[in-house]
């Protein structure tokens, strides 16, 4: 099965449908394609990799209108050179960084997914009982797309267009990962972050996290948290920079939703903190503060100490601001 045979290949763009002439995409859809049939795809005119222009006049509007409190977007501008860079050519060496839009029958903007393509370091990993191998000299090879925004208009909702965004961040990061190097990577999760189920400062941000948590849950997604062995306690694995100088770090959750095709068995604790090491390198690559990148990498390295990465049913996360859990910070 190829591009041209799914049910997704009269909405790709031109440069869509050649980026992904070799993926399987409706392998890829955790929601049956005859359901997608009927709820999505007539309400659909096109499905694209947003050029910079096209965000900045079509999207960019949509996506400040998701995600109104300004600490909690990144800066438009930024986005739109990375856009630009990428399509250029010139992100050599960088994560892929991509977005993939929807649009109606007039053009309109539906919804996106804002998302880099982080490759994990490369190294044996020791064979666990659920990630069995028929050759012990193997050397899996893995890319994790990271979804930093998804979003789709109010009027667009209960269409399943998240679905279609979610297959098509993995369908892309795909045809990325095949490109990365000469040893195949494939798409095990797509990771993105969120805050714990009892998060804020009052019952509707703790009402609005609790939501969040069970559309979370509801779509396949689990969270990556520590374990320490030596007390039971569950630490958050998941540490976001400062974005801007002087901000101060931020502990959310990690939430990965498995591929339906992910290509090989894996196991979360060992390539945990491989997934680590990738994203704080991709912050890095961006110019985030190095001193803030530094101070979250710390916070994290203390709580792997004697812990093992553990994936845990998101609805069952405490709140890790809450002392009682333990939101660690080294002393240095």
């Amino acid at each position: 099965m190829s591009a041209t045979t799914s049910i997704f290949h009269p909405y790709l763009s031109r440069i869509l449908s050649s980026h992904l002439s070799s993926i399987p995409i409706d392998t890829l859809s955790r929601t049956p394609p005859s359901r997608l049939q009927t709820t999505a795809l007539p309400n659909i005119g096109l499905i694209e990799l947003v050029s910079a222009t096209d965000f900045t006049t079509l999207y960019d509007p949509l996506y400040k209108a998701s995600f109104p409190r300004r600490a909690e977007r990144e800066d438009s501008d930024l986005i739109t050179a990375r856009l630009a860079a990428q399509s250029a050519g010139t992100r050599t060496g960088l994560a892929p960084y991509r977005i993939v839009g929807i649009r109606d029958h007039e053009g309109q903007a539906i919804g996106a997914a804002q998302f880099s393509v982080l490759p994990l370091p490369t190294h044996p990993y020791p064979h666990s009982d659920n990630t069995s191998s028929n050759d012990n000299n193997d050397t899996p090879s893995f890319a994790v797309p990271y979804l930093q925004y998804i979003y789709v208009r109010p009027s667009s909702r209960r269409q399943d267009m998240s679905e279609v965004l979610h297959t098509m961040v993995l369908a892309v990061a795909s045809a990325d990962a095949l490109a990365m190097s000469a040893q195949p990577r494939t798409i095990p999760f797509t990771l993105f972050e969120t805050e714990p189920p009892d998060h804020g400062d009052d019952a509707t941000s703790r009402a609005y996290a609790k939501e969040r948590s069970k559309i979370h849950t509801s779509t396949g997604g689990v969270a990556v948290v520590l374990h320490r062995e030596s007390d039971g306690k569950i630490l958050s694995a998941h540490v976001q920079p400062g974005l801007e100088t002087g901000d101060p770090p931020l502990t959310l959750v990690w939430v990965i939703r498995q591929s339906p095709s992910p290509g090989r068995p894996w196991d979360i604790r060992s390539i945990g903190k491989d997934l680590v090491a990738a994203y704080y390198q991709s912050l890095r690559d961006e110019g985030f503060p190095e001193e803030n990148i530094r101070l979250a990498e710390r916070i994290v390295e203390a709580r792997c100490k004697g812990a093992d990465f553990y994936l845990m049913a998101l609805g069952d996360v405490r709140d890790f601001t809450d002392p009682e859990h333990l939101d660690i910070y080294p002393s240095n």
